[in-house]
């Protein structure tokens, strides 16, 4: 009898557990989704190490709502989804293109949010995940750096 009450009793309090787990994810992703509402105009952009012209760099637009983005840099124009993951360290983002040049194309990456700044790294698509913010020649990982409109 002892036994099923500490079996009970271990069974309620791992259920617990993951339920507050899911609710504390949950409540990372709402957060950070939240501030990724809107528009963001571009500080700067790196990739092979190498920073971007400063007329693209000043063209980019990126818009977000409900985890769709459109992004505009001077007369190009595409579109996607993205799911993240604020839990993980560095936090992880997902952006699958559902238009432009890299339609169907799928980039993993990290990011991080400091007060109205959004920073992205992102590997070219099938290529693993980033595990750091740089972009070293060779690996093809470009960095956004956003800033909220």
């Amino acid at each position: 009898m002892r036994n099923s009450r500490m079996s009970l009793l271990g069974a309620c309090v791992f259920v617990f557990g993951s339920v507050l787990i899911a609710a504390e994810f949950q409540e990372s992703v709402e957060k950070d989704m939240q501030f990724l509402e809107g528009s963001f105009t571009m500080v700067s952009s790196e990739k092979k190490g190498e920073k971007a012209p400063e007329n693209v760099v000043k063209s980019a637009l990126i818009t977000n709502k409900n985890g769709v983005h459109s992004v505009k840099v001077g007369e190009d124009s595409f579109g996607g989804t993205h799911k993240i993951d604020p839990t993980k360290k560095p936090k992880e983002i997902d952006s699958t293109d559902t238009s432009g040049e890299f339609k169907g194309k799928t980039y993993l990456g990290i990011y991080k949010i400091e007060k109205d700044v959004w920073t992205v790294c992102f590997a070219p698509p099938g290529k693993e995940r980033p595990k750091a913010f740089s972009t070293k020649s060779g690996t093809g990982e470009f960095i956004h750096v956003w800033k909220k409109k």
